[in-house]
């Protein structure tokens, strides 16, 4: 098989899966009774987020490049006919980039956040219920404003609960010129 069509494939398989997902989030949305978040992997790190401010998980468009940044703010990208800054949480939190094979989707931030911003995701592995997580406390003295409590789900994962409209309202977010 080609690379073309293996592209073309693994391009339709994350189409359905957004599909589904975009189907779950908004059947969950509606059963207002659970506290659900929704659980992405950034990088080698697990976070929970709230999905009234996340609009979509899409795959990874074009980025391109805005020089005079800074290296987290990866460039621009187009989701669904809207431009979108494109930045990178895992450097943007002092770590190291993101690494070709780690940044296959973006967590397009909702609009209610006032903010045109998506984040590179690693992947979206589905919903959690907060309910049924172990909480383990405050994310902890070094960990930002927008990291509020970490959990424990039953297969043993930490998960960082991240709080986006404290993300996209800080002044280190908006800052991306050097």
């Amino acid at each position: 098989m080609d690379a073309g069509k293996r592209t073309g494939q693994a391009r339709g398989k994350l189409r359905d899966f957004s599909t589904q997902l975009a189907a779950r989030l908004k059947a969950a949305s509606a059963a207002t009774s659970e506290p659900l978040r929704l659980a992405v992997r950034i990088g080698d790190e697990s976070y929970l987020l709230d999905m009234n401010a996340a609009a979509e998980i899409i795959a990874l468009p074009q980025i391109v490049p805005v020089p005079w940044t800074k290296p987290w703010y990866r460039g621009l990208a187009i989701a669904r006919g809207r431009l979108i800054g494109v930045v990178d949480l895992a450097q943007f939190k002092g770590g190291a980039p993101l690494a070709a094979e780690q940044a296959t989707q973006l967590l397009v931030l909702g609009e209610t956040l006032g903010v045109n911003a998506a984040l590179l995701v690693t992947r979206a592995f589905g919903l959690r219920n907060l309910n049924e997580l172990e909480a383990l406390g405050h994310a902890g003295h070094d960990a930002a404003l927008w990291e509020t409590v970490r959990y424990r789900d039953l297969d043993g994962t930490q998960l960082t609960e991240l709080n986006l409209q404290a993300l996209a309202s800080s002044e280190q977010f908006v800052s991306i010129g050097v």
